[in-house]
C-alpha cells in the first residue's frame, strides 16, 4: 500500500483505537466499535477518573511527608488537564470523524510520493520519540521509587493518592499503589492519543500546502511546454488549472478553520501543560539542596518529555504557517505574465490577483485566540523557563 494521507491517519486511527478512546476514522467499518470494546472503554476511562479523584484528595487533604505532597499537588494538576484533553476528544468525536475524511480525500489526487513520505517519517519519528521519552520518564520515577524502599524503607509511591495513607504498609496497601502505577502506565496511551491527534494534523496541513505549492510549479512547468506548441489551448490549460488550485487554497483555508476550532483548546492546554510544570521540576531541581542521581535524571526526563511535547506542537505549528506563506510566491511566478494582453490573459491577471491576496494573509494558529503557535512562541517559552530557573539557582547559592 503506498503512503499518503489516508494511510497515515488511518495508522494513527489504529492507535487510538487500542488506547480505547474509539473509533476517530471515517470508515466506521474498519474500526468497529463493538459492545465489549466500548465496556473496555467505560472501564478504563472510570479508573483513570478514579485515580485522579483520589490524587485530587490527597492534593488538598492527604498528609504526607513535604516530597509526596509536592507531587500529589503537582500530579493531580497535571492529570487533571490530560483527563480535559482526552474528555475533549472524545467531545470532538464526530468532527474529527468528518475532518479526518476531508483531510484524506483532500488533494488525494495530486499527492506526490517523495512528499507523503517525507511527512509520514516526520510523523514516525517525532511521535516515536515523544512516546520514547514520556515512558522513559515513566519509569525512571517507578525506579526512584523502587530506590528508596530498598535503601530507605519508605513505601513504594509514584502516584499519590489519599488511600492508602502513607504509614500504611499492608499488602492491601502495596498493591494499590502498584495499580496506580500500572494504571498510571496504561493511562498514557489515551492521553497521548490527545497529545499526537493535533500534531499529526498540523504536519498533515503544512505538507498539503508544500503539495499545493509544488502543484502552482508543475503549472509553470506545463504551460512552458504546451506554449510552443499552441499559445491559446496553454493560456486556456493555464486558467483552468489556476483556479482549480485557488479552490483547492480555499478547502485548505477551510480545514485549518476546522482544526483550530476542533483542537484549539487541546493545543494550549499542551502548552499551557508543558510551560508551567517544566518550570516547576526546574524550580525543584533549583532549590533542592541534594539530588541523587536517578531523582536527577527522573527529573529532567520528565522535563525533556514536556519540551517535546511542546516542541512538536509550536514547530509544527510554526511550520505550517511557513509553508502557507510560500503559497503567494508560487502562484506569482506560474508565468501568467507570460500571456498576451487580450481578454484571456486579463482573466487569468485577476484570478492571480485574488488567489495572491488571499495567500499573503498570514495563516497563524492561536492558543486561546491570543497567543501565537509558532516558533518564536517556543524559543519565548524556552527562554522564560530557563530564566525562571537561574533566577531561584542563583538565590539558593
Amino acid at each position: 500500500m503506498s503512503i499518503n494521507t489516508k494511510f497515515l491517519l488511518r495508522s494513527f486511527c489504529k492507535f487510538v483505537f487500542i488506547s480505547g478512546s474509539g473509533n476517530f476514522y471515517y470508515d466506521q467499518k474498519i474500526y468497529k466499535e463493538t459492545f465489549f470494546y466500548k465496556m473496555y472503554g467505560v472501564v478504563s476511562y472510570s479508573i483513570y477518573i478514579t485515580m485522579i479523584l483520589l490524587e485530587n484528595c490527597a492534593a488538598i487533604f492527604g498528609k504526607f511527608p513535604e516530597v509526596e505532597k509536592n507531587s500529589a499537588v503537582m500530579f493531580a494538576a497535571i492529570h487533571n488537564i490530560v483527563l480535559a484533553k482526552m474528555f475533549l476528544l472524545l467531545y470532538h468525536k464526530n468532527s474529527i470523524r468528518k475532518l479526518n475524511y476531508e483531510m484524506a480525500t483532500a488533494m488525494e489526487n495530486i499527492e506526490e510520493e517523495y512528499v507523503m513520505r517525507e511527512q509520514y517519517r516526520k510523523v514516525k519519528f517525532g511521535i516515536t520519540f515523544y512516546v520514547a521519552s514520556v515512558y522513559l520518564s515513566l519509569v525512571a520515577y517507578g525506579v526512584e521509587s523502587l530506590r528508596k524502599v530498598i535503601t530507605e524503607g519508605v513505601p513504594f509511591y509514584t502516584v499519590v493518592t489519599v488511600y492508602p495513607s502513607f504509614n500504611d504498609i499492608s499488602m492491601l496497601a502495596t498493591l494499590m499503589r502498584a495499580f496506580f502505577y500500572i494504571t498510571w502506565l496504561y493511562m498514557m496511551l489515551p492521553m497521548m492519543a490527545a497529545d499526537c491527534m493535533p500534531i499529526i494534523h498540523l504536519i498533515t496541513m503544512a505538507y498539503k500546502f508544500m503539495t499545493l505549492c509544488h502543484r502552482f510549479e508543475a503549472i509553470s512547468e506545463a504551460f512552458k511546454r504546451e506554449v510552443k506548441i499552441s499559445k491559446t489551448h496553454a493560456i486556456s490549460v493555464l486558467k483552468i488549472k489556476f483556479l482549480e488550485g485557488i479552490v483547492i487554497h480555499q478547502k485548505l483555508l477551510m480545514l485549518t478553520e476546522e482544526i483550530q476550532r476542533v483542537f484549539g483548546i487541546i493545543m494550549s492546554l499542551q502548552v499551557c501543560e508543558s510551560s508551567a510544570v517544566a518550570v516547576l521540576l526546574l524550580l525543584r531541581l533549583a532549590l533542592s539542596p541534594h539530588q541523587d542521581l536517578t531523582n536527577a535524571f527522573m527529573t529532567y526526563t520528565f522535563v525533556c518529555s514536556l519540551f517535546i511535547l511542546l516542541a512538536l506542537n509550536l514547530w509544527n505549528a510554526g511550520e505550517l504557517t511557513y509553508q502557507a506563506s510560500l503559497l503567494s510566491n508560487a502562484m506569482f511566478y506560474c508565468d501568467w505574465y507570460m500571456c498576451d494582453v487580450n481578454k484571456d490573459s486579463k482573466n487569468i491577471r485577476t484570478l492571480v490577483l485574488i488567489g495572491c491576496a488571499q495567500a499573503q494573509k498570514p495563516l497563524i494558529l492561536k492558543a486561546f485566540g491570543v497567543q501565537d503557535l509558532s516558533y518564536a512562541t517556543f524559543v519565548s517559552v524556552a527562554r522564560m523557563t530557563y530564566s525562571i530557573f537561574a533566577v531561584f539557582y542563583q538565590r539558593r547559592h
